[in-house]
């Protein structure tokens, strides 16, 4: 069985601090057959193609290559003079990131998210019965937990002075009266008071953040991604965004990411017209025209 091999090459700013978005991606063996030599645009691309094509690999390669978490079973390894492989164990990939102009390591200078509901929705309807589904968990932390990615730990930052006050609070209202638009249609209204977050329906009853739907819940998980990068250089990993959301949802999504941050380099796997029918065609990206035989 052949080695998978993975490059990814980065734009940098002067000083190497940070990542600015993917410029290259290689990838010999991808499925022991293909080569994949890809020059993904700046801002959206847009994976598309028929089921079992590898868009969901694809995104797996790129959220092992960008996390080196222990937790993924992952050997960092000391590799010549400025590399790093990583061994993945059991999977025989092997992975180095270079920055494209010096060799330098860039693995811990990015930031990502990868984001993957599908298996959430599916995982939620099997635990109804249970105190909470894993999407509701997801949410939570999102919003609630204290890593830096959290809403209320962005929400922290209007402390760091009073420009850093006016900045955050603009930015939170432009944020909740972006949700509220989404969620006019299924008269809730979302609200933030305190350290609490919720919704009330038509009738004024407040209700907690569990007892949306999915479609709703993982909504909220990719607005508040959106806006906790801040306007920050962002990867953002999409695995099929579009299951549980409404048609006007995905014709909305990747504007609305756009909005709060511009400059998010995007990867989307997708099978609905409805994520990139407003206006994003030139972004697509055939898997079948991707993936070269060796």
């Amino acid at each position: 069985m052949a080695n998978n091999f993975v490059s990814l090459y980065f734009h940098t700013n002067d000083t190497l601090t940070q990542a600015n978005m993917i410029r290259t991606i290689k990838i010999e063996g991808f499925w022991t057959q293909y080569n994949v030599d890809w020059k993904p645009h700046p801002d959206v691309n847009i994976l598309i193609g028929i089921n079992g094509s590898g868009k969901s690999t694809l995104l797996r390669i790129l959220d092992v290559a960008l996390s080196c978490r222990p937790d993924l079973d992952l050997e960092l390894h000391r590799f010549l003079a400025h590399e790093y492989v990583l061994r993945i164990a059991g999977d025989n990939i092997n992975i180095k990131i270079h920055d494209g102009k010096n060799g330098n390591l860039c693995y811990n200078q990015c930031q990502y998210h990868y984001v993957n509901t599908f298996d959430e929705v599916i995982k939620e309807k099997k635990a109804l019965d249970q105190e909470m589904s894993p999407l509701s968990a997801r949410l939570m932390t999102a919003i609630f937990d204290t890593h830096e990615t959290s809403l209320n730990s962005y929400r922290l930052k209007a402390t760091e002075g009073l420009a850093a006050s006016n900045r955050v609070n603009k930015r939170l209202q432009q944020w909740i009266t972006t949700v509220n638009d989404f969620f006019f249609t299924t008269k809730k209204t979302f609200g933030i008071q305190g350290n609490n977050v919720f919704f009330k329906r038509e009738n004024g009853e407040k209700m907690s953040l569990e007892h949306l739907s999915a479609g709703e819940k993982q909504l909220l998980i990719l607005l508040t991604h959106a806006l906790v990068q801040d306007k920050e250089p962002f990867i953002l990993l999409l695995d099929e965004p579009e299951i549980s959301l409404d048609i006007d949802w995905q014709y909305k999504l990747i504007h609305t990411i756009r909005k709060f941050n511009p400059s998010c380099q995007l990867f989307i796997a997708t099978h609905s017209p409805g994520i990139f029918g407003d206006g994003w065609n030139d972004k697509l990206i055939f898997m079948e025209e991707l993936l070269q035989k060796q």
